[in-house]
């Protein structure tokens, strides 16, 4: 009786061994960057010892927010916040880490624009973070959404603090822009802009000479994320691989758009899981690549950086199949753990595509296209779930 009344007032109370690995990743997290910043600032590089302390102490921040403080039962812990339910405290934090690392990321690009401002093209520049500052709330309210599909219940009104207006004014934003586009305007838009990848540059100055996806598919020129790799045998390994991850996304994306122009005879290609599940593992993939592959070299520890990102979107991806056919308590607490872990890899990931995109619009398009795809198959795959129900 006890355990049930204990079970009802603060949830499930899980194997402390999850929050033991949490903190411990937390705490490895912010001493890494804690050391490299400090070794930085020692050498006089002041620029990338902020970015370092950004990169891993920022990311220790929002972990240790989401998992100890607003969602700890995630993880089998108590959970503080009893008047509200997961989806909810979710949407609380994620509303909230977005605003912030959306102020940050403003920030520090327009302070790179000022300092660079003879150099800097200024109406793509602040395209691309105008866009940037779109993609992240809209994900958030997507991410929102998803949820309450399949976590129903009741929305408990929250004060009117400045967190609570913080929260709701990137709401809006984020639901206005998503009801704008739509599950067929996200597919045709995603695939084509996925598809523009193929005459755009995806690689220019920043990581070498100048070409498009279409040379990538030919197979002269390599992903710009691979062209660094000192060991040749991975590089061309990861070349091969990359290529056909490419290939397969502009396949996707075809059948993408196939699916919003053909009205009702398209309503296969919408409803198809195996496509989502692919525009959902592109877009997962390439996210993490540029986070931590790419972000990890402007901040010049790029050393470990493919040791770091294999595990950042394999495992956590098993984690989800796997517990996926769980009971539906243990699976909600799963899919917002891992939740929790992507959200400051997106802001990540965004903060650094603002200008890897800036320098190859194509690269930027294909990894947008197929958030957009992926997004636009989901929804699309939920309306007609609805539209069964209802018949």
């Amino acid at each position: 009786m006890g355990a049930h009344t204990d079970l009802l007032h603060h949830g499930h109370i899980g194997p402390p061994w999850r929050q033991f690995l949490a903190g411990t990743g937390i705490v490895i997290l912010a001493g890494l960057g804690l050391y490299y910043a400090i070794s930085s600032w020692h050498h006089g590089e002041i620029s990338a010892g902020l970015m370092a302390l950004g990169f891993f102490v920022g990311t220790a921040l929002i972990y240790a927010f989401g998992y100890f403080r607003c969602l700890p039962d995630v993880l089998g812990g108590v959970a503080f916040d009893v008047g509200r339910n997961l989806r909810q405290r979710w949407s609380d934090f994620a509303l909230l880490s977005t605003f912030i690392g959306l102020l940050i990321i403003n920030a520090a690009y327009i302070r790179a624009i000022w300092q660079n401002f003879s150099y800097v093209e200024l109406t793509r520049a602040v395209a691309f973070l105008v866009i940037c500052s779109w993609i992240l709330p809209a994900s958030v309210v997507a991410s929102e959404m998803y949820l309450g599909w399949t976590m129903p219940g009741v929305e408990i009104p929250r004060g009117r603090d400045w967190r609570a207006r913080v929260r709701q004014g990137v709401r809006t934003w984020g639901n206005w822009m998503v009801k704008l586009v739509g599950s067929r305007r996200a597919l045709a838009i995603g695939g084509v802009l996925a598809l523009l990848s193929l005459i755009l540059a995806v690689d220019a100055e920043i990581f070498g000479p100048n070409y498009t996806g279409y040379q990538i598919i030919t197979g002269r020129e390599a992903w710009p994320t691979v062209t660094g790799l000192d060991t040749p045998r991975l590089a061309v390994l990861l070349a091969g691989g990359y290529r056909t991850v490419y290939e397969l996304g502009l396949l996707v994306a075809v059948f993408a758009l196939g699916g919003a122009v053909l009205g009702r005879w398209g309503d296969t290609l919408r409803r198809n899981r195996i496509l989502a599940v692919l525009a959902g593992t592109i877009a997962l993939l390439e996210i993490t690549n540029v986070a931590v592959c790419l972000g990890l070299q402007v901040c010049e520890v790029g050393k470990w950086a493919l040791a770091l990102w294999v595990p950042t979107w394999v495992i956590p991806v098993a984690i989800w199949l796997v517990r996926a056919p769980g009971n539906r308590g243990t699976w909600d607490h799963t899919r917002l753990a891992v939740m929790v872990f992507y959200l400051p890899i997106f802001l990540l990931g965004f903060a650094f595509l603002v200008v890897f995109a800036y320098f190859g619009a194509g690269f930027g398009a294909f990894i947008v296209g197929m958030l957009l795809v992926w997004w636009g198959l989901v929804q699309s795959g939920q309306e007609v779930t609805q539209k069964t129900g209802l018949e």
